[in-house]
């Protein structure tokens, strides 16, 4: 007999998540980038289809306005050698660099300062900068963090730690009163090329408010190439300072470089939105307690190739398709006869690619408490090469609302395998992350790479080829012919999970030892 969970399930379809897929991926969208047309069409389009589901608005609304101030820098950058000599780095070949405050000329002539990984974790014990003032310097720091394979208990072993985020870094910065900081960029520590830091940070910069949180004069990326010539030409041995800020007894190095840097930005403010859905609990005891279900729309909008030719930055993958499939999650959960004890709240935050920036002014001025927010199941980038014999959820061992997805996902025939690439710190860059960090047990339900019917290694070679060709390229975009099997997958395991949360007798726990766990 088919049951109302049935006819829910089977209406998370392929040609649904196709069709909107497909539109919100068109040229027409222009890259959807936060206060442009093409992202004002995304959002009303996620409007409208939260409504045609029959979701209600949330306090009235549809829309929670989000306020960014954009910036488009037009940098200058100048090393002045102890010598006498200089060096004027390629923009945007060497470096990419912004203004970190809403003005539209900075001027900056500083002392460049190496600060190591640019880390302070006192439960490590590690701290890049012990006593010295940097303030007004600019300081030169190295992605990641000192934890690796070898040291499994220190940061986190091979998986990063937010402390290896550049988020971390340009705030730890701030908060040390540095006028600026550059991040040392390589293709093998960040994982990814150098167009990748290009492509996402020579755009339209977005920060939220008039006024950041976290202000620095000057933010940027510098090939490491770049900065190992320029270290050496003012006398010091890159791979010697390397080795030093490898220890725990490092102390802030001046490479006796002045940074002077002229950004010109075209500064605007602008009022973006994340787009919300409410389907209202029938519990009246347990209504007021929500589990958001959420992913982002933004992506990077339009610029120029290396030939000067304009293209659209289409994001097909990431993450139009994660729109796609929570818009067939509100349509599946919307029909259901009776609504879940808890309600669900449908959520795709803008400016995500600028630093998860819809998402944590949600945090900031939730629509629901957070302390009554169950959970969080943020998906970014569905599965669009078939069914998998797996799922690889982000943040499944951290909090009890992992057991939902993995019961889930055994209800689909699938198993639970461990993160992939624990040293690409993913469960930092999604938007469930300013959740986790205000205590909400929050998740991404990844999809799977271990394929049916392909080769055991296709998944990581499609991994390893997206990151290099696609990711943050025009070329992710729509095709003809995307297998939704594993899309549809990724939403049943959703669904089911979602519904088995609304219905729990308690709100899921951290578990013991969890940083974010104190927060709750």
């Amino acid at each position: 007999m088919t049951t109302f969970l049935d006819s829910a399930l089977d209406r998370i379809r392929p040609q649904v998540i196709d069709a909107h897929l497909r539109f919100l991926a068109h040229e027409l969208l222009e890259g959807r980038a936060p206060g442009t047309r093409g992202g004002q069409l995304a959002v009303e389009y996620i409007r409208a289809q939260f409504q045609r589901a029959g979701l209600e608005p949330v306090d009235g609304s549809y829309l929670q306005p989000v306020p960014l101030a954009g910036l488009v820098p037009e940098p200058e950058l100048v090393l002045l050698l102890p010598e006498g000599g200089r060096l004027e780095p390629d923009y945007p070949e060497s470096y990419v660099a912004w203004a970190g405050v809403p003005e539209a000329e900075i001027h900056l002539d500083e002392e460049l300062v190496y600060v190591g990984y640019g880390i302070t974790a006192p439960e490590y014990e590690w701290d890049d900068y012990k006593d010295v003032d940097v303030r007004g310097k600019v300081l030169l720091m190295r992605v990641n963090d000192p934890g690796d394979e070898s040291t499994p208990g220190f940061f986190g072993g091979k998986a990063l730690t937010y402390y290896g985020r550049w988020t971390y870094k340009f705030e730890e910065a701030s908060r040390r009163g540095a006028a600026g900081a550059l991040i040392i960029h390589t293709d093998e520590s960040a994982l990814y090329g150098w167009q990748v830091v290009r492509n996402s940070n020579t755009g339209e910069q977005f920060s939220l408010g008039r006024t950041p949180d976290h202000p620095l004069q000057l933010r940027g990326w510098i090939r490491g190439e770049t900065v190992r010539g320029a270290v050496r030409a003012a006398g010091l041995d890159p791979e010697e300072l390397q080795q030093r800020s490898e220890q725990r007894d490092f102390r802030p190095v001046s490479t006796g470089i002045r940074l002077r840097a002229h950004i010109r930005s075209e500064v605007r403010h602008v009022e973006s939105a994340n787009v919300v859905g409410l389907l209202p609990g029938s519990d009246p005891e347990r209504r007021e307690e929500v589990i958001v279900i959420s992913s982002h729309y933004d992506h990077l909008g339009t610029g120029v190739n290396e030939e000067g030719e304009p293209v659209i930055y289409h994001g097909a993958y990431d993450n139009a398709s994660g729109v796609a499939l929570i818009l067939a999650l509100a349509d599946a959960m919307a029909s259901l006869p009776e609504p879940p004890a808890r309600s669900l709240l449908f959520l795709s935050p803008t400016a995500e690619e600028s630093g998860l920036l819809g998402a944590e002014w949600y945090v900031r001025h939730p629509l629901r408490p957070l302390a009554k927010t169950a959970g969080v199941l943020n998906v970014d980038g569905v599965n669009l090469h078939g069914r998998t014999h797996d799922l690889m959820p982000l943040g499944v061992d951290r909090s009890e609302l992992g057991e939902y997805v993995r019961r889930a996902a055994a209800e689909e025939g699938m198993t639970i395998s461990p993160e992939p690439y624990p040293e690409r710190g993913t469960y930092f860059r999604q938007d469930h992350f300013p959740f986790a960090r205000a205590g909400v047990p929050a998740m991404a339900v990844d999809h799977g790479l271990h394929y049916e019917g392909r080769p055991e290694e296709f998944g990581d070679q499609w991994v390893k080829e997206y990151i290099a060709q696609h990711y943050h390229q025009p070329s992710d975009a729509y095709r003809e012919g995307i297998d939704y099997g594993g899309a549809v997958q990724q939403g049943r395991v959703m669904l089911r999970a979602a519904l088995a949360l609304a219905a729990a007798a308690r709100l899921p726990r951290w578990y013991e030892g969890e940083e974010f766990a104190r927060n709750r």
